[in-house]
């Protein structure tokens, strides 16, 4: 959509004072710019490319974290076999939006399996959206998904809100459940983190090929004149000390004492100890990450990524269509 307000003259350029303030790396300003001009500013991440799990019950089950992709598919079966608790909690439901978290699913196994490349042109549409290689991740996700691996409280994945899967989580219906950042938000309240009994901890979505591809998203803030006051605010919400003051007020807004604040920044120039130990684990990934893609479904024009992705996703998921025809459909659906 900024791309699209952009052309469409909605909102303005940055002035270059403005841009030149941002404190963020060039590869997260990348999302702001469009034809050339820097529009955006950002100001909000969101690092998706997480499991969470209790490491206390991974112990008492004599399970270990997974390090590549074939461990993390072998642990989902080994589960599974030992009959106890379902592999992973699922749950796809979000109103009109429901949807959205099987494209994050497939997105993250188009950079696994075929790297960020691949990713770049399936999002510019450079090559079809019902390629072989895309339709190979989107099954990668049915595969997993099965009734066998899923615990979906909803009673189907569809049903399942997105939201509902921190409780099952806590209560150990389910081992794992791969979701952002943001997702903190949704474990149940009192929840400790960490590794302790009964606390919650995150490990890396694992990879396929050693390139440690991150999946990410955000929040960029746009302008709709070029009012000094306006480009000033601008400059402050791309800046360390926004997302410092931001982080402490929602942390405090939460509890205070080591809650989960919801919110993380990829600004340069923070002070780390004001996030907790588990969101400072969140930065350094960020941080170290050789590939970062931002959300392909968010990218894509909106009848795509914010229509039939979601909707024949879900169809796919619900078994009414297979990956190759939701993709043939996702494709049909491509505008121009």
């Amino acid at each position: 959509k900024l791309a699209d307000f952009a052309r469409a003259g909605y909102i303005v350029p940055l002035t270059d004072e403005v841009n030149a303030s941002i404190e963020w790396s060039d590869a997260w300003k990348q999302f702001g710019l469009v034809d050339g001009q820097q529009y955006g500013v950002p100001m909000k991440s969101d690092l998706k490319s997480l499991v969470w799990y209790q490491p206390s019950r991974f112990a008492e089950a004599g399970y270990e974290v997974p390090t590549t992709f074939g461990e993390f598919t072998a642990l989902v079966d080994k589960m599974a076999a030992d009959g106890g608790a379902k592999p992973l909690c699922v749950g796809i439901e979000s109103g009109t939006a429901t949807g959205w978290t099987y494209t994050d699913w497939v997105e993250e196994m188009v950079l696994r399996q075929h790297g960020a490349d691949v990713y770049d042109q399936w999002v510019a549409h450079e090559i079809p959206f019902n390629d072989s290689r895309i339709v190979e991740s989107m099954q990668a996700v049915l595969d997993l998904w099965t009734e066998d691996n899923v615990y979906a409280s909803g009673g189907t994945i569809a049903a399942t809100a997105f939201q509902d899967n921190g409780q099952p989580l806590v209560d150990g219906d389910c081992y794992m459940h791969r979701q952002a950042s943001f997702y903190s938000a949704f474990i149940p309240a009192g929840t400790v983190f960490g590794d302790g009994p009964g606390e919650v901890n995150v490990f890396y979505f694992p990879d396929i090929n050693g390139d440690k591809p991150v999946l990410g998203a955000g929040v960029l803030a746009v302008a709709f004149n070029d009012d000094a006051n306006v480009m000033s605010l601008m400059s402050y919400m791309g800046s360390a000390q926004y997302a410092m003051e931001r982080q402490q007020a929602q942390a405090t807004r939460k509890g205070g004492n080591g809650a989960l604040s919801g919110f993380l920044s990829a600004a340069i120039g923070q002070d780390p100890s004001i996030y907790t130990p588990l969101e400072q684990s969140f930065l350094k990934i960020l941080e170290t990450a050789a590939i970062v893609r931002f959300d392909a479904s968010d990218l894509m024009p909106a009848d795509v990524g914010a229509g039939t992705f979601w909707t024949d996703g879900t169809s796919a998921v619900n078994g009414d269509l297979t990956a190759q025809e939701a993709a043939d459909a996702i494709e049909a659906s491509w505008p121009g």
